[in-house]
């Protein structure tokens, strides 16, 4: 069997002329949560109903739980539960209500029902109209309702979009939970590079329907070097001292930056500017955000907050 969870081959879709997913190789393991990264528009929705069966690809495939999709389809859904968009419930039922009219579609125990309460922390609100819900509550009775068929793979559609600060508190803190205590792997796709920064052990990072970055947060942000800024006086002075001394450094508005090299490297470049008289102000390393990298990648198009 297939170590991925979820493995996608040239996973392409296309609307009259346009792909708005184009040649996507998606892979998740278990236990992930695997944050699916990218501007609106970029083609996150379309790959996620596909994985869900909701569109028919255009090409390529889709193994989940190492079965190929269209061949098994209800056999790998049975295993996964999702919340899209917004989720849909009736409003003058208590949230105990709504999940029991799903839980009888589903067929499984009405024990079920506080067990997905108490996950996403509603068994205190469980007799309460669902009108009377804040939106962060809503989208906790919608994880719940996903939660409700024991899920193997859960996958979230911008769970924390509309949430005031502390709704995506309250839903980051679920999200990271699940696959310790629940052992659920997770795919969360978010347009707010932030809260996948916050969340996810794995990001895979999509823009005009193409991957184009797949790994852990930590490898991505060693994409980007990060650099020693000096501030010291006579700055030109200086300067021109270390470069006459074999140092390569760049002069940009009144300070000095030296690409990041080994400690002992900058020790010698501080001593070379002491020797030769030079006062220096501060020494501080320049590291990009991952705003910076992820606008690097996609040629800074859109940013992400």
């Amino acid at each position: 069997m297939s170590e991925f969870i979820i493995e996608t081959k040239n996973l392409t879709k296309k609307f009259g002329a346009t792909r708005v997913v184009n040649h996507v190789d998606l892979k998740v393991k278990k236990g992930e949560i695997y944050g699916f990264l990218g501007p609106n528009g970029a083609g996150k929705t379309t790959t996620i109903r596909m994985l869900l069966g909701l569109a028919r690809p255009s090409k390529g495939s889709i193994h989940m739980f190492g079965k190929d999709i269209r061949k098994e389809k209800l056999a790998i859904l049975r295993k996964v539960g999702s919340l899209v968009e917004y989720p849909s419930y009736y409003g003058h039922l208590t949230a105990r209500e709504n999940l029991e009219a799903v839980r009888v579609l589903l067929d499984v125990p009405k024990s079920r029902i506080d067990e997905v309460l108490s996950i996403v922390r509603l068994t205190k609100d469980a007799k309460r109209p669902v009108k009377g819900f804040s939106l962060g509550m809503k989208q906790r009775l919608g994880i719940a309702t996903a939660l409700l068929g024991n899920p193997e793979l859960l996958i979230l559609d911008e769970p924390t979009n509309g949430l005031d600060p502390s709704g995506i508190l309250e839903m980051r803190e679920l999200i990271k939970s699940m696959p310790k205590e629940h052992g659920i792997t997770i795919v969360v796709s978010s347009h707010l590079l932030s809260e996948v920064d916050q969340m996810a052990t794995q990001v895979g990072i999509i823009t005009k329907g193409r991957i184009i970055f797949q790994d852990s947060i930590q490898k991505l942000r060693e994409q980007a070097s990060s650099s020693i800024k000096l501030t010291v006086n006579d700055v030109e002075a200086a300067w021109k001292t270390l470069l006459s001394n074999g140092y390569t450094t760049d002069l940009v508005q009144n300070n000095i930056y030296i690409d990041r090299g080994t400690d002992d490297q900058v020790a010698a470049i501080v001593k070379s500017l002491v020797e030769h008289d030079f006062s220096i102000y501060r020494v501080e390393e320049q590291k990009k955000s991952l705003e910076e990298i992820f606008l690097e990648l996609t040629g800074k198009e859109g940013g992400l907050l």
